[in-house]
């Protein structure tokens, strides 16, 4: 039986850590049906997981996005305004 894309980003996510860039590449369709899937296997993993996001670190001046919750990658450092970001991250744990 062949599985959705949702289920193949899911079990993916089990195995390990990708990027948002990563997950397009995969599937070639736009970021924004990625960041749609995110969301809703954010919603719907057992009970007993939980889809992490791993925050991404400004590589300028070393300002990490805490408690991140947005699955869309941000553009710039609210510090110092640098565009130059490690990609966030994201695995089922």
């Amino acid at each position: 039986m062949e599985k959705t894309r949702r289920q193949e980003i899911r079990a993916l996510l089990s195995e390990g850590t990708w990027t948002l860039d990563g997950l397009v590449a995969r599937y070639v369709v736009a970021k924004k049906i990625i960041i749609e899937d995110l969301e809703h296997i954010a919603r719907s993993v057992a009970p007993r997981q939980r889809l992490l996001i791993l925050a991404p670190v400004c590589e300028e001046c070393g300002f990490r996005f805490k408690d991140r919750t947005r699955f869309s990658d941000p553009s710039r450092c609210p510090r110092c305004k640098n565009e130059h970001l490690s990609p966030q991250r994201f695995r089922i744990t």
